[in-house]
């Protein structure tokens, strides 16, 4: 059968090499040359001539005969053999060829010379085309230059292709779209500034839509037809892509909508740019809806569009709440305008999102009362790295700090358009060189500052042992930063951001400006003369050298959105208060406080006794059989215990039962929602009340008739107990190859730990609370706050009971003091006096709970005071307040201004006789020294 085909291709490939009969030798039709036999007319005209000739004309040959025939015979074979050897240099589509590398260019250019070998080659043999072989038959078809379309290069990725700012143009788009054709390798793409339109982009987008890990298609205009792959694509399971970068493509509302759409259900598109898209305020419902559902997008460019104030609000919303958005970019749009109440949204984001690292709002329009709420509202947020407002009233400085002007400075001077991209970083003309003044518009991520430590050691960086020790660098314009108390060792520092390039600097000790000896020293061949103002005095400085040093180019400020240097944004240097301004007292500390006596932390040793008090009387070792995994699953809810009991803290106060601080089922489906735990598939809202009743019911039979314990209610040591058959439900449940408890335990941990840890009672006392400002004021207003307590601590005391204040009582002294408004509703007063009460082990068994102590009243009234934020004494008049900047005071104005207002609501005639009304904040005056 194999030689009957051989035979076939022999006899093709010989009529097609155009070997003619008449030049074979007359040998007989069955003789075989190799595994070849002759047949046609050789073989009938050996025949003929059998008839004519009898045997003896063999007899009578020859010998010399005989060998010229041999010769002849053997000379064919050896063709033959030839042409079998050589057959795979024939086709050159099956030859190896390089796309990438040195070789790669000259294999192009030897494909273009024998282009027209290589087709009939092709058609003849049905061998598929190369790459280069497709490119150069296209372009001939539309007669076209060849071009290597980015395919073909000498260096770099073969998995990239990149062909940025060519301008090809849609015909060699399609050029183009046959090299892809056979190239399935490719993943990340980059068209750039190609002219592409849409016919064009209906081309090339559905071949790679599928594979495509990057699209990158700036300033072109793909319309709707190129755009319809993509979105038919970003839905689908089977999606790849984590770039698509759109800009200035002319999509309009409508095509954005439907990208705002498509990408809704996408979980793997990472970074999303469509910005310069003329994308207006109608849209930003569909954006809203894109941020809050979408759990993968985590850099976001709208960049030169029309969205305006009331959009800019509802997009803020969305990402109050948002765990997954690291940058954006919103500059160059309209949120200053369409008199929405912006900057209310943007104060509540700036202190709820710990999530935005890079945020741009350039150039909006606002307004200097909107840049002044904006600047007020952003010293509450310490993880934003890179913040920018150029081209508004006011300047970001080198601590991230807004610093707001009066007059909006001309931008228009500036030719170079500075645009975020992610955590990269890009030089700014300061980068290199010396400075002298003031550094203004900094970002420590796009300008790629560095952390560095500045330390002053009495007695070796110079003479200079006491405070205060200044330090003045050349990009403040040698400004005077006060280094504040020194450590335990004596040393005075300062850990700074600084820019990248040459830095110039010096030291103010003793009164006199001198550059440390410990550091690098730089000698001016000319006097250096700068002026500069330390306590409101103004000196001139005149300095033979200075402190240098040459800031390299080193770690990004964030990388893998996590910060590398230690130093937080907006972290106010310390105050230095000259000494006719001190007042004369000991250096202050917790133990000489107003609460040190009565207060009791939360330690280790009583957080572990809550928790095996909780783990004991919850059900889940009723459903959890295994002992191996009932210690696993114990030991991961440990770990977590600390934030899983503060959110049972805020949560249960939402809507306690009576005095009973519990989760009903509203606050509870509130938790969840918070945590993105309902899908609508694996876990619905009725999934999680059911779980909530099962969890209530469960161990309704050992608490019966406890009032403690109310029925429809969470109490503490349940919230475990819920969080482990949430994760039954949302990860075992109905999944093929279902995971354990353990493994469903772990990752519901993980899913709600971000929402949960953002919930520390503590984390406020201890900023905030436990500060010697605060402590002053609680001290000097003891008796206003013993007399309201007293008063309102009898309702539910026993005879024999010590007194104790109940969460009505509590309520009451907010409504004598007519505290309810817009801003303070009863919500408020029930967090304040759950969050201050001290942690008992017990709950179920113990009323200790429900009743208020008077150092826990101390507590609450802060908290009340600081969320009722009254204007503090003597600032009433400065301006027009509105809440947002009253919220901002410091607490302990606030705790001032609020005992001021106790004493007029809350305290009777006769002991009001014994207060002096101030008209001063204590913290306002100025005392002079003893001498």
């Amino acid at each position: 059968m194999n030689s009957a085909i051989d035979e076939q291709k022999m006899k093709k490939t010989t009529s097609q090499l155009s070997v003619k009969p008449t030049v074979l030798p007359q040998v007989m039709s069955t003789c075989k040359l190799g595994r070849f036999p002759i047949e046609g007319k050789l073989g009938e005209s050996f025949q003929e001539s059998n008839k004519k000739y009898n045997r003896q004309y063999f007899r009578i040959q020859t010998q010399a005969e005989k060998q010229e025939k041999a010769e002849k015979d053997k000379g064919i074979e050896d063709v033959f053999i030839q042409m079998q050897n050589n057959q795979e240099e024939v086709y050159e589509d099956m030859k190896q060829k390089d796309l990438v590398g040195p070789d790669s260019i000259k294999n192009y250019y030897q494909t273009y010379k024998k282009i027209t070998r290589i087709k009939e080659q092709n058609k003849l043999f049905a061998i598929q085309n190369s790459v280069q072989t497709n490119l150069i038959i296209k372009s001939e078809q539309l007669r076209l230059l060849p071009c290597k379309m980015g395919l073909i290069k000498q260096k770099g990725e073969s998995k990239v292709l990149a062909i940025e700012n060519y301008k090809y143009g849609d015909k060699y788009v399609e050029v183009l779209s046959e090299g892809l054709r056979t190239l399935p390798v490719i993943q990340d793409f980059n068209f750039n500034q190609n002219r592409i339109k849409e016919n064009g982009a209906s081309l090339i987008l559905p071949l790679i839509s599928k594979q495509a890990r990057s699209i990158e298609m700036v300033s072109n205009i793909i319309g709707k037809k190129g755009l319809e792959s993509v979105l038919n694509v970003l839905p689908s399971q089977t999606c790849k892509i984590q770039v698509l970068d759109l800009e200035d493509n002319q999509l309009g509302d409508l095509l954005a909508q439907e990208l705002f759409k498509a990408m809704q259900k996408n979980n793997t598109v990472k970074l999303l740019n469509v910005s310069k898209n003329q994308i207006t305020n109608i849209s930003h419902t569909f954006i809203k809806q894109m941020i809050e559902t979408n759990d993968s997008l985590e850099e976001l460019y709208l960049h030169w569009n029309l969205i305006k104030g009331s959009g800019g609000a509802e997009l803020f919303k969305a990402l109050i709440n948002n765990k997954n958005m690291k940058v954006l970019d919103l500059s160059y749009n309209l949120l200053g305008c369409g008199g929405s109440n912006l900057t209310p949204v943007l104060k509540q984001f700036f202190e709820e999102n710990k999530e935005m690292i890079h945020l741009d709002l350039s150039a909006n329009q606002f307004s200097l009362a909107d840049s002044q709420s904006i600047s007020e509202s952003l010293k509450e947020n310490h993880t934003i790295y890179g913040f920018h407002f150029s081209g508004n009233f006011g300047y970001v400085d080198s601590k991230g700090f807004l610093i707001i002007q009066n007059e909006m400075r001309n931008f228009n001077q500036i030719h170079t358009d500075y645009r975020i991209r992610g955590c990269e970083t890009h030089s700014k003309p300061y980068s290199k060189g010396p400075r002298s003044e003031k550094l203004m518009d900094i970002c420590w991520i796009c300008d790629g500052w560095q952390g560095q430590k500045f330390e002053w050691i009495p007695n070796k960086s110079g003479n200079a042992s006491e405070e205060p020790i200044f330090i003045h660098f050349d990009f403040e314009g040698y400004e005077s930063i006060f280094l504040g108390k020194p450590d335990d060792n004596g040393i005075y520092s300062t850990n700074r951001m600084v820019p990248t390039g040459e830095l110039d600097y010096f030291y103010t000790g003793c009164q006199l400006q001198v550059a440390s000896l410990t550091e690098p020293i730089k000698v001016h061949n000319e006097k250096f003369r700068v002026r500069t103002k330390i306590a409101d005095q103004i000196i001139d400085v005149l300095l033979d050298e200075t402190n240098h040093q040459i800031i390299n180019k080193g770690k990004p400020v964030i990388q893998d959105w996590d910060p590398n240097y230690d130093v937080i944004p907006r972290t106010l240097d310390p105050i230095y208060i000259p000494a006719k301004m001190k007042k004369q007292k000991r250096a202050w500390s917790f133990p000489i406080s107003i609460w040190a006596p009565k207060y009791k932390f939360d330690t280790e040793e009583l957080l572990r006794k809550c928790f095996e008090r909780d783990w004991n009387c919850s059900k889940i070792t009723k459903f959890i059989k295994k002992t191996e995994e009932q210690d696993q699953i114990k030991e991961m809810l440990w770990q977590s215990y600390k934030p899983i009991r503060e959110t049972y803290r805020y949560y249960s106060a939402i809507n306690p039962s009576g005095d009973v601080f519990s989760m009903s089922q509203n606050p509870t489906s509130e938790f969840v929602n918070q945590c993105q735990l309902i899908d609508g598939k694996q876990m619905k809202l009725a999934d999680v009340d059911l779980k909530f009743i099962a969890t209530c019911s469960a161990s309704q039979s050992d608490w019966k008739g406890n009032y403690r314990n109310p029925e429809r209610y969470l109490v503490r040591y349940q919230m475990m107990e819920f969080l482990v058959r949430l994760s039954e439900d949302k990860y075992i449940r109905n999944q093929p190859g279902s995971p354990s408890y353990v493994q469903a335990t772990r990752m519901i941990l993980d899913q709600c730990l971000p929402h949960m840890s953002q919930f520390d009672s503590h984390k406020w006392r201890m900023e905030r609370y436990f500060i010697e400002q605060c402590d002053d004021v609680c001290k000097k207003y003891k008796q206003v706050i013993d007399y309201v307590y007293m008063h309102n601590s009898q309702k539910k005391v026993k005879p024999g009971q010590a007194p104790f204040m109940c969460l009505d009582e509590l309520k009451d002294v907010c409504n004598k003091a007519n505290l309810f408004d817009e801003n303070f509703v009863e919500r408020d007063v029930n967090l304040a006096f759950c969050l201050s009460m001290l942690t008992q082990v017990d709950e179920l068994e113990s009323d200790r709970l429900f009743q208020m102590q008077w150092i826990e009243f101390m507590e609450a009234l802060a908290r009340i005071a600081d969320k009722y934020s009254p204007i503090g004494i003597g600032k009433q008049t400065e301006k027009e307040w509105t809440y947002e900047q009253r919220f901002a005071q410091p607490l302990y104005y606030k705790i001032e201004a609020f005992m001021i207002h106790l004493i007029h609501t809350s305290v009777d005639e006769e002991t009001k006789k014994n207060w002096k009304i101030p008209t001063v904040s204590m913290f306002d005056l100025i005392e002079e020294d003893d001498q």
